[in-house]
């Protein structure tokens, strides 16, 4: 071999030690190649108005079409069900403030409304019944065990007459605990062969965004009235999402205009991103349960390696049998979490300390509702899974993660 050509083995090493590793699939997931390619001629060639009545408008039309229907069937539900928005936290918001004002035509004052959510939901949703408290509607935050899993039984407990919604995430965000959304339903009432009259109950919404990629969103099964999805969690385009809005359900719109989505989402429709979401979520369902198995094997590989190799203590934040198969997340009291983070990050990996949506606060209030306070919260690191993974990233990770805990 030659001075040269050794000198560019070396320098490829050298490439391939610095090549970065991401670790943070639950902020975010990577355009997939298929859906781009899906994506691509409705941003050119294909740019018609769906609600234009010529040929360019028609294919809109028809791609929209198309797009609701794939994401129907993946749901198990009709296509005339999905509503199509700009992501989780317009579908969140909608979903809630759409419930709100449904009841106001029956002479149901904000401040006569009652609402129950769990104190782990993403900020998209908490944010949204701090409004309507500020607005004077009245909340019960249901607390989590220690796992971070909800107690069916205390839902139900905390329902009152006027109560309008319940909110609980089917799968959490920060510590990827998969809360029993269908054992609340049918405590609910929602499972039953006929169900109650919607005015006599409260209506039932599960924020599923971090759940597409791995568990089954047969929406009747689940039993909910209203889910929401994001297209940019499951290698899908950010400014796509989804809301499920069962047939009956009582819901008003939040957007006012041209009464696009059944009136219920006013504005000229997201074509490009409408066709890579639905591309995004059928891909997604296909590859589900495989792909729920390799991650699971590299999480479970890095919960075993992690005791062997970092002489301090850990906690393991979350449920570990109800949990997504890419979460880790886990506290070393002692740690600067934010520090860390930036140590990986210059060591080549990306990770989080909390919620991405979270900005400037401090810690993680998810931690911090299993116990153990602020140093357990604020010790918190979050390593999400995703396509790219491989257990050559896990092991690179726990060397540094060693470095970083020294």
């Amino acid at each position: 071999m030659s001075k040269g050509e050794a000198g560019d083995g070396i320098r490829m090493r050298r490439r391939a030690a610095r090549r970065r590793i991401y670790l943070d699939y639950a902020s975010t997931t990577p355009l997939d190649s298929r859906v781009l390619d899906a994506m691509r001629p409705y941003f050119s060639d294909k740019f018609g108005n769906a609600s234009s009545i010529h040929a360019e408008g028609a294919a809109a039309a028809a791609a929209l079409r198309r797009g609701r229907e794939t994401v129907a069937r993946i749901l198990q539900a009709r296509a005339d069900e999905i509503v199509f928005t700009s992501g989780g936290t317009e579908s969140n918001n909608l979903a809630i403030f759409g419930a709100a004002r449904a009841r106001e035509p029956e002479g149901f004052l904000f401040s006569k409304m009652h609402f129950v959510t769990t104190v782990i939901e993403h900020s998209s949703v908490l944010e949204c019944f701090r409004e309507l408290e500020r607005r004077g509607s009245k909340v019960s935050y249901a607390p989590v065990k220690k796992n971070g899993i909800v107690d069916p039984s205390v839902i139900r407990e905390l329902v009152r007459p006027n109560t309008v919604l319940v909110s609980v995430g089917l799968a959490n965000n920060e510590i990827g605990v998969i809360q029993p959304v269908r054992e609340i339903a049918k405590l609910l009432g929602n499972l039953t062969p006929r169900r109650r009259n919607a005015k006599s109950r409260p209506l039932f919404h599960t924020d599923a965004s971090q759940a597409a990629l791995f568990l089954d969103l047969n929406a009747a099964r689940l039993g909910v009235d209203l889910m929401t999805l994001d297209g940019h969690k499951m290698y899908g385009p950010k400014g796509a999402g989804a809301l499920y809005v069962r047939r009956g359900a009582p819901l008003s719109p939040v957007l006012f205009g041209g009464g696009q989505e059944r009136g219920l989402r006013s504005t000229t429709e997201n074509i490009p991103g409408v066709v890579g979401f639905a591309e995004a979520l059928r891909l997604a369902s296909e590859s589900r349960r495989a792909e729920s198995v390799r991650l699971a094997a590299l999480r479970d590989y890095f919960f075993a390696e992690l005791s062997k190799r970092v002489k301090m203590p850990v906690i393991i934040n979350g449920d570990l049998k109800e949990r997504l198969p890419n979460n880790i997340n886990i506290s070393i009291p002692g740690l600067d979490a934010e520090f860390a983070v930036l140590k990986l990050d210059a060591a080549g990996i990306a990770c989080s300390a909390k919620s991405s949506c979270l900005g400037s606060e401090g810690y993680s209030y998810v931690v911090r509702a299993l116990g153990g306070g602020r140093i357990r919260a604020a010790s918190a690191l979050r390593f999400t899974l995703g396509c790219a993974t491989a257990k050559s990233d896990i092991d690179r990770l726990l060397s540094a993660f060693r470095n970083v805990t020294m």
